[in-house]
């Protein structure tokens, strides 16, 4: 009889599973249209309507800021973006996923200003969101 594994260590801490790694990198990196098109595709109406993404459940917006964030990084590590010289490009510009997310995140919490802190958007709507 398999024995069942129990967790012994303390309970992880709220960032613990937000932290993008390496293997996540290297797929968008490798795939990003690809990756993009199945991370996002169910969220197709939030990402054109800011009230529809403050409308969305938290774990629904926290699928999509962590593709956001990921976005992100490969942009700044790998310079992997939206192309504007190709019209056929599927990839959203990073800096408007990350201005929509900004957005749709102040609504759902009330707020009708933002400002960007740049950097780590996982860290930036954790704050927001608590305040």
């Amino acid at each position: 009889m398999a024995s069942r594994r129990t967790w012994s260590e303390p309970d992880p801490a709220p960032y613990d599973g937000q932290v993008i790694d390496a293997k996540e990198i290297a797929l968008a990196r490798e795939h990003p249209r690809g990756t993009e098109r199945r991370r996002l595709l169910p969220y197709r109406d939030a990402l054109n309507d800011v009230a529809a993404y403050a409308a969305l459940p938290e774990a629904d917006r926290d699928a999509i800021l962590r593709w956001v964030e990921t976005r992100r990084l490969i942009k700044q590590k790998y310079g992997i973006d939206h192309d504007p010289a190709n019209l056929a490009d599927p990839l959203v510009p990073a800096d408007r996923l990350r201005a929509h997310v900004l957005a749709g995140e102040s609504a759902a919490a009330g707020r009708t200003e933002v400002v960007d802190p740049g950097g780590d958007l996982i860290a930036a709507i954790a704050e927001l969101r608590r305040s």
